[in-house]
């Protein structure tokens, strides 16, 4: 029997002794580990952001990134790349405008050409589609006829789920529904992959724009499609009674946050499916309100000067307010009524799905109207067509 007394690299234990060893190394240089993003280490002049070995850091003066970089070269060998450009395989530019207005953009042509690769589509390929799914799979297409293209769908899946989890908003639907069937693919849904595949060849060098409004203030949209998977050919399977969830999360009217996925329980209406999106949305929001109440304490970030509630002090500063848009004139109803007022059709809603009321009681979060045509999350629920997707994909994306 051997007992390392040195780290090694491929043991099991590297990776969390390798985190060990960093948090310890910055902890002890005033950074403080965020309690939502134990990845995140905050200090009042620094942010630095982690992703196991690769580091972001963050600060209003040059000078001080400078010296954290070589504080930390004194017991970590570290390379210094500059500028952010590139970052997980995400191309970054930044720009300034001529009235002064920053504008960053992230995209990731480099994976999207992987994926056509994978797939067999080339630049020249005349046939590209608008819009990344035409249609909803449902659960009976499983009795299709069988896959039998040249490509892994598992590993294209999981290069489609990267690229809509961090630059392409746009395709979280498409993705997420030809995701649901990784285990056993058959040759519909082969078409839905390729067909979001043409998609991506007509957008490969668009990506997510970021233009600050300068609000300061987190913000969200949500959505849901009620019972959209289901039809009578499978009206005997649960999973074909499941309404979908979509939202996206915004700070300073960029997004920042999205989602798009089946509810784990069979909403009875509209109006329920429409709250447990609310519900959900706000479960993701809560948290993000929370970190940026650690920046503030660690951070130069706006803050606003006014009463959390009717009657607070006026002296007290706290973040913005957080308004959630929703288009469901029930669920608006159900979600700002803050005297708990139970309804015949709505008592069985249980705790999981009323824990933002008192958010909304303390003036934290408010949920407002928005009409359809506006509302972002459209895009994370339903195949739309063409004029209706290009007009939202450009409310949330730039282009």
């Amino acid at each position: 029997m051997i007992r390392l007394r040195r780290n090694l690299y491929g043991c099991k234990q590297a990776s969390r002794n390798w985190y060990l060893h960093l948090t310890a190394g910055l902890t002890s240089r005033g950074f403080t580990q965020s309690t939502v993003d134990p990845c995140l280490y905050i200090r009042h002049d620094c942010i630095i952001v982690l992703y196991t070995d690769d580091c972001c850091v963050f600060a209003h003066d040059s000078s001080v990134i400078k010296a954290v970089i070589a504080d930390l070269a004194q017991d970590f060998v570290l390379k210094d790349e500059g500028e952010i450009e590139d970052f997980l395989g995400i191309h970054v530019t930044k720009t300034v405008g001529t009235d002064d207005t920053t504008r960053i953009e992230m995209t990731q042509t480099g994976l999207i050409d992987s994926i056509l690769q994978d797939v067999g589509l080339h630049d020249n390929d005349p046939k590209t589609k608008r819009t990344p799914a035409a249609d909803i799979l449902h659960p009976s297409d499983t009795l299709n006829l069988p896959f039998d293209a040249h490509w892994n769908y598992r590993s294209v899946i999981g290069k489609l789920n990267f690229l809509a989890q961090n630059t392409r908003p746009d395709i979280a639907f498409a993705v997420h529904q030809c995701a649901r069937y990784c285990s056993a693919p058959r040759k519909i849904h082969q078409i839905a992959v390729k067909y979001l595949c043409r998609y991506l060849l007509l957008t490969r060098t668009r990506g997510l724009i970021f233009t600050p409004t300068g609000t300061n203030s987190l913000d969200a949209y949500c959505d849901s499609d009620f019972a959209g998977t289901w039809s009578t050919k499978t009206s005997n399977q649960r999973t074909s009674s499941l309404s979908r969830t979509g939202y996206v999360v915004t700070y300073g009217g960029c997004p920042v946050h999205w989602a798009s996925k089946l509810q784990t329980e069979i909403a009875l209406s509209t109006c329920e499916a429409e709250f447990i999106a609310l519900s959900q949305c706000a479960r993701s929001l809560i948290p993000m309100r929370t970190l940026m109440n650690e920046l503030t304490k660690h951070f130069r970030v706006p803050l606003l000067s006014s009463p959390l509630c009717e009657g607070a002090s006026r002296t007290m500063t706290r973040l913005h307010r957080s308004v959630i848009h929703e288009d469901n004139a029930g669920c608006l109803e159900l979600a700002m009524d803050t005297t708990h007022k139970y309804r015949p059709r709505t008592k069985h809603i249980g705790i999981k799905y009323w824990h933002f009321r008192d958010q909304i009681a303390s003036g934290h979060i408010v949920v407002e109207k928005i009409h359809t045509s506006l509302n972002w999350a459209d895009i994370f629920t339903k195949a739309l067509g063409p004029a209706t997707f290009e007009t939202i994909r450009k409310l949330m994306m730039g282009w």
